[in-house]
């Protein structure tokens, strides 16, 4: 079913649809598409949107060694010139002073540039404006930088220039130049911080590239769409700027069960070794021991993938917590947060003089957290509370612990769980939230008890006012929270004060905002869970498929458009009664007809239509996600005369706006099937968008072929948040008459189709939905028989699939209940 619960539509019975289906229901708060199965029964995996990079701004370089092997075993390595494409881990993170940074490690040679990426998926490069050298003394005068020293603007270098951008995906002559600082003279390893801020137009601008010899740096890598590379940083284990490092490189990981890593990695441990340096040579001739470490090992100048042929962690496998170069990603078939330590100084010998090991190898080890604090299982993570929309029942108050709306998904970009949610003013600074696993009441995040105690490092309430005890929860200020095993309906003193103390404010207002939230422990097993909120311009909401298109219902306190040309934008502009009067309405096929926008206007209830993309093949109850935008400013507001926004306003010059979708922004619970008057006659009778073989009524008769339209909901009928239902007049008079020149419905109507709404003689009539873009007039979702063992006189064409078409073209039809090939 594509959107109506299971207790909001009547069947072709008294029934109502098996309360199965219900978890087909898209979610209706732009939560974004989940990992996990959502299609319900069809066991059909959610489809993610391809992106080529996800917005943000990239480390871009020819990092990576041609000789990792690629293929099944790895992303392969770069050529002479920088990746735009394939190798896009570097993500700089935002920090407390609002610049921008990213570490690499200082022996590679290699070209860089900074890439950024819009919300519109546009595109820029940016370098120092010249060929910039980072080197070190060898074939040199010097190192610049010298050791630990920085160059750049940020830092005052004399002739540095601001970053110059370019939208031409190109080297050119604008990129760093790195040539490896273990060259033999200089060998003070460690690691670069690239480094850069915004001008006032929010276009990178200063930057600095800082050295660091007391540290290095390596990274893991999910084998997800997406994933970025976590960074691992070790130190000297006696400090300064020699000696060997620790080797104690660890980072908090998510897993789900299923995704793989690889290392990332550059250490050779042992090149005094013959067989290792044989191997290590072939990739790097120059490699040798680093002078500034003393313990044989040498680095390449370029990275490499290091996995364990693909064994599972957890297995007994000899090698299965080593990692070396070209095999296929380790697997930790955990779930939860986890800290994984990398060792590249604990590999094994026999696997570093492998053919192809290139001299590399390391071990991973997952290391145990404080089950007192955040090292859970986590399943899955939600917002809970009455600031998320039917996360909660508006009447009593409760939070619903099980709801799926608020589900959020674990991002491998940003590397935390995320949720994007439109919200309106009436919840800023009001409402309150729990981050939520696995749905259980008893493993939630709230405000801390260090908070509480000392009454300040709360949500700040009014986000972007200065408030140093409090924090605006954006990315350079973001709110710490703490662990709990109690549900807050159990902890002391709960319901005595309003609200909570240890819930967490809402502190945002109308808008389109995109919360990240952060769990982790820190090496000790502490919780050091965090979360920010970001304002967003673009959203990505699932669609579902069926029947051949991708469809939804929507609607939004803000004027939204699609990003791109694959979205349809439609209202529901007049409905036509069934014909044939003197046939029973089991007989009869009344018609919604919608017409296209060029965008969607602020609390206006649209139906969506996604296109397939070419070459893919999805089951029906597949999601995929789709890309809206803020609309431009200059679009007309509420309650203006919309017709300017028609697609085919020329063609409808002169005729009125209509639209019988409503919106339901905020979701509406107790909708039921109809409004009233003071008297108890009906005004309208409500219809929901979801498809005949969803129904009980077609699992039990395996009768009529399937078909997407508008279904009457039930007296406990309901509209989910940004979403929308069809409202059709039940007469001539009510809404000044509208339904004289629109079209008005006086029966109970489809799908349960009764000729009066006391559930009595239940007939079954058909409600098509013609697009007024398809075909000459328009194409429609219905088809010709729903109603077992009928006849239907239509003389009409239909496809296989039941879509009636205006015209037949080659191919296979049926034709007065019979096959017709044209």
């Amino acid at each position: 079913m594509l959107e109506m619960k299971a207790a909001d539509v009547y069947l072709l019975t008294a029934e109502t649809i098996n309360g199965s289906v219900g978890k087909y229901e898209v979610p209706s708060n732009h939560q974004l598409a989940q990992n996990t199965l959502s299609a319900g029964e069809s066991g059909e995996p959610v489809a993610q949107s391809a992106t080529d990079v996800e917005p943000g701004y990239y480390l871009v370089g020819n990092f990576f060694s041609q000789y990792n092997k690629g293929g099944e075993y790895n992303p392969g390595g770069d050529g002479a010139t920088i990746d735009y494409k394939n190798h896009v881990y570097f993500k700089f993170e935002q920090q407390k002073d609002k610049s921008y940074a990213f570490s690499i490690p200082a022996c590679l040679t290699a070209h860089a540039q900074i890439l950024a990426v819009d919300e519109y998926d546009n595109k820029m490069v940016y370098g120092p404006g010249e060929v910039y050298s980072l080197n070190g003394e060898k074939d040199n005068d010097s190192a610049w930088p010298s050791t630990n020293g920085a160059v750049g603007t940020i830092c005052g270098t004399k002739a540095a220039k601001k970053l110059v951008g370019s939208a031409t995906i190109e080297e050119g002559e604008n990129y760093w130049n790195l040539v490896t600082r273990n060259d033999g003279v200089t060998d003070d390893d460690g690691m670069y911080t690239f480094s850069f801020t915004l001008d006032k137009d929010g276009n990178p601008s200063d930057w600095q590239v800082k050295h660091d010899a007391t540290r290095c740096v390596t990274y893991l890598i999910g084998n997800m769409e997406g994933a970025t590379a976590q960074p691992l940083y070790d130190k000297r284990k006696s400090g300064g700027n020699e000696g060997e490092f620790s080797d104690n490189m660890e980072a908090p990981l998510y897993f789900d069960g299923s995704n793989s890593y690889w290392a990332i990695d550059y250490i050779v441990n042992d090149v005094s070794t013959p067989e290792i340096l044989a191997q290590a040579i072939t990739a790097t001739p120059d490699i040798h021991e680093t002078g500034s470490v003393h313990n044989n090992s040498g680095t390449h100048d370029k990275l490499f993938f290091l996995g364990n042929g693909g064994v599972d962690y957890n297995s007994t496998n000899e090698y299965r917590d080593k990692v070396w170069a070209n095999q296929k990603p380790f697997t930790l078939n955990l779930h939860g947060i986890k800290r994984i330590k990398y060792n590249p100084n604990q590999g094994n010998n026999d696997l570093s003089m492998q053919d192809g090991s290139y001299g590399l190898s390391g071990s991973i080890q997952v290391i145990s957290g404080n089950a007192a604090d955040a090292d859970v299982l986590i399943k899955t993570m939600s917002m809970i509370g009455d600031a998320v929309e039917e996360t909660y029942d508006a009447v009593t108050g409760k939070w619903k612990y099980t709801s799926t709306a608020g589900d959020m998904k674990y991002d491998d970009n940003e590397r935390c769980f995320s949720l994007t949610i439109s919200t309106v003013d009436a919840k800023y600074a009001k409402s309150h939230f729990r981050f939520v696993a696995n749905h259980d009441a008893d493993q939630n995040w709230g405000e801390t008890d260090g908070n509480i105690t000392n009454n300040t490092g709360f949500a700040r309430p009014t986000y972007d006012a200065a408030d140093d005890g409090n924090h605006s929860c954006m990315a350079d200020d973001a709110n710490d929270v703490q662990f709990r095993t109690t549900a807050r309906e159990k902890e002391e003193g709960f319901g005595s004060t309003t609200p909570n103390k240890k819930d967490i404010l809402w502190n945002r207002p109308a808008g389109i905002w995109t919360i990240r939230f952060y769990p982790e422990l820190d090496k000790d097993g502490k919780d050091i869970s965090r979360y920010t909120i970001s304002e967003t311009k673009v959203i990505k909401i699932p669609f579902t498929y069926c029947l051949g298109k991708f469809i939804r219902t929507y609607s939004n306190n803000v004027a939204m458009a699609p990003v791109d040309d694959n979205v349809k934008v439609y209202e529901a502009y007049r409905y036509k009664k069934p014909e044939n009067a003197g046939d029973p309405l089991s007989e009869r096929m009344g018609t919604v007809y919608l017409r296209q926008l060029k965008y969607i206007p602020a609390n206006m209830g649209v139906v969506l239509v996604g296109e397939v993309p070419k070459g893919e093949s999805f089951s029906d109850y597949a999601t995929l996600n789709f890309s809206l935008r803020e609309a431009p400013a200059e679009m007309p507001l509420e309650g203006d005369n919309y017709t300017a926004v028609w697609t085919k306003a020329d063609e409808y010059s002169g005729q009125e706006w209509n639209n019988y979708l409503k919106p339901t922004v905020t979701a509406i619970d107790k909708l039921g099937n109809a409004d009233t008057d003071a008297d108890g006659k009906i005004l309208h009778r409500f219809f929901g968008l979801a498809n005949f073989h969803s129904t009980n009524y077609y699992k039990q008769n395996g009768t009529g072929d399937d078909y997407i339209g508008f279904f009457r909901l039930t007296q406990n009928g309901r509209s989910g948040a940004n979403k929308a239902y069809l409202s059709i007049p039940a007469n001539t008079v009510v809404d000044d008459g509208v339904g004289v020149k629109f079209g008005y419905i006086d029966f109970n109507g489809q799908f349960l189709g009764n000729e009066t709404d006391d559930s009595k003689n239940p007939s079954l009539v058909k409600m098509a939905i013609v697009f007024d873009d398809e075909d000459d007039g328009g194409s429609t979702t219905t088809v010709t028989e729903v109603k077992p063992n009928s006849t239907d006189g239509d003389a009409s064409f239909y496809t296989l699939q039941g879509v009636k078409v205006s015209r037949p073209v080659k191919g296979v039809y049926i034709h007065n209940g019979k096959k017709f090939i044209k």
